[in-house]
């Protein structure tokens, strides 16, 4: 087992998206995706961190895959409450208190006072729309380019990094 396929397993025994771990651990998310995509493979600096996040984890098996696994869904105290922490394991009534529900008559009036900040914004506006229909549409004579603008070089990348100028014929 390689260090991209134990993060992994870390992962799915923490339940983390590589974006959670990211958060946990202070290691960049790009750099997580760039590990778990197999692009690049994990510094010494985000194993320790790695380790530092999850003190519980045997060292040696995350440097070397010699060691204790840890074992799916065999959290500490706090990661078992950090793990069911979901959208749909919670009651819905834990999630109350942060919303705040308005009444009938509050979203009327937040309405009205919406629309009071908003009347001077539509009052200029329409003005303005008045003033450009009143006004006549006086043609302006076309000015002539000053320079020809002409093709100085074309430059072609391809895919295996190399690239091709062209030049026009003169």
């Amino acid at each position: 087992m390689n260090e991209r396929e134990r993060i992994e397993l870390l992962m799915k025994c923490y339940r983390l998206t590589p974006s959670q771990l990211a958060d946990r651990t202070g290691i960049q998310r790009a750099s997580v995706s760039h590990i778990i995509s197999g692009r690049n493979k994990p510094s010494l600096e985000v194993l320790q961190k790695i380790y530092e996040a999850f003190p519980e984890l045997d060292l040696g098996w995350l440097m070397t895959g010699k060691g204790e696994e840890p074992v799916a869904l065999d959290f500490a105290a706090g990661d078992a409450a950090e793990a069911e922490n979901t959208l749909f394991s919670q009651p819905l009534t834990e999630k109350v208190p942060e919303l705040s529900v308005a009444s009938p008559r509050r979203v009327q009036v937040e309405r009205q006072e919406q629309e009071q900040q908003e009347q001077p914004a539509r009052q200029l506006q329409s003005s303005r729309s008045a003033e450009r229909q009143r006004k006549p549409v006086v043609q302006k004579p076309r000015q002539q380019a000053v320079s020809e603008r002409r093709i100085k070089e074309i430059r072609i990348f391809y895919t295996d990094g190399t690239y091709e100028t062209l030049l026009p014929e003169k």
